[in-house]
């Protein structure tokens, strides 16, 4: 039990240390020296649990859709006048707010994939659209990265709006048009 707190508390120190240096200094830039100096930890300590930072990149990465993918596996997806505390997307959001800092470093690097691994899960909530108006495939990609492109602005205004502020504007967005929400 001891060695379980211990391991949690290098983790958390790791990924505080991670979340500070490449929000500093970009992912390309960060080394695992720096990572272990700032974290308080051996490198041999980082070792026995990665392999180098791209594993610690891809961990991060794979916590963060496989709790995404059980987001939408437990939640039903939204509807247009049943949208609430209990659909998908609102766990989502309230899911990435308490993981903001991590998640906006993932959306925000280029050498993330996380953005690429999310945005299936998300097409697949969303289904096929009803309207034959422009081309599904076409719809689809946008309502998917029109998602994205909210959550990363979301996460990334100063101050992070709460989950449930962030949701009400987003549900909103979904009704309007592109004329009517710029007029």
């Amino acid at each position: 039990m001891e060695a379980d707190a211990q391991r949690l508390q290098t983790e958390i120190k790791l990924q505080r240390a991670f979340i500070k240096l490449v929000g500093e200094q970009g992912f390309e830039r960060v080394t695992v020296r720096q990572l272990t100096t700032e974290a308080q930890i051996n490198r041999g300590t980082f070792y026995l649990h990665y392999l180098d930072k791209f594993d610690l990149l891809t961990r991060y990465e794979n916590d963060l859709v496989n709790q995404v993918h059980l987001i939408f596996q437990q939640y039903p997806k939204p509807t247009a006048t049943q949208a609430g505390a209990k659909d998908a997307f609102s766990q989502l959001f309230r899911y990435l707010y308490r993981q903001w800092q991590l998640a906006v470093i993932l959306l925000e690097s280029p050498a993330s994939q996380l953005t690429k691994r999310i945005k299936p899960l998300i097409l697949e909530v969303i289904g096929q659209p009803k309207t034959t108006l422009i081309p599904a495939d076409y719809a689809r990609e946008l309502v998917a990265q029109g998602v994205l492109d909210f959550i990363r602005f979301w996460l990334t205004q100063t101050p992070v709006q709460s989950p449930q502020q962030a949701y009400t504007i987003f549900t909103r967005s979904r009704e309007l048009s592109p004329a009517q929400l710029l007029n």
